[in-house]
């Protein structure tokens, strides 16, 4: 999709925000059309009563996305903090919870880590109730599995990936709680 660039416009780029604008006099008045990004279609476009409020409105419109953008080059720059050994865990499931823990294997970057599968205890709570807790068996692997590439999405956390439900986090060393069918 072209962007649409009207005629007579004046050009404002903010490349700490990633926006370009146009600015323009439309029939309705002032008016201005923002594009994010390389995206082809527009962010923003609204039409004013003056210049002076069309000024303000892409002023405070570049203010929130130069905030965005700094959250995520923050996010970006951040590593996540883990080393070899450490367990981190994903919680998934809808009508039961499901633990599945991993263990780091091997850290290439301080932004990405490489995982893999551990095996689990569960303690039942009482014998029929179909709830309990569960821990990671250290060091031994579930042998169907590979190792997989993570990427850091925070502090001692990673991104889940296609066969990992929801975000990695690092185990803080207690028992899980878990719930399932019979």
């Amino acid at each position: 999709m072209a962007r649409f660039i009207p005629a007579s416009s004046e050009c404002r780029e903010f490349s700490s925000a990633g926006v370009v604008a146009y600015c323009y006099d439309s029939k309705q008045g002032p008016a201005y059309v923002a594009y994010k990004g390389r995206r082809g279609k527009p962010a923003r476009c609204f039409a004013f009563a003056s210049e002076d409020r069309r000024d303000k409105h892409l002023a405070s419109y570049v203010e929130v996305e130069t905030k965005n953008e700094n959250a995520k080059r923050t996010r970006r720059a951040a590593g996540h903090g883990l080393t070899v050994g450490d367990i981190v865990y994903s919680v998934w499931g809808y009508e039961q919870t499901n633990v599945d823990f991993y263990e780091v294997v091997r850290v290439p970057t301080e932004r990405s880590a490489v995982v893999r599968r551990v095996e689990s205890d569960t303690v039942e709570d009482q014998p029929g109730s179909m709830t309990g807790y569960t821990t990671p068996k250290l060091g031994q692997f579930v042998a169907v599995m590979k190792e997989e590439t993570r990427r850091a999405c925070g502090i001692h956390t990673l991104s889940g990936g296609r066969s990992v439900y929801g975000d990695l986090k690092k185990w803080a060393g207690k028992p899980c709680r878990v719930t399932w069918y019979g």
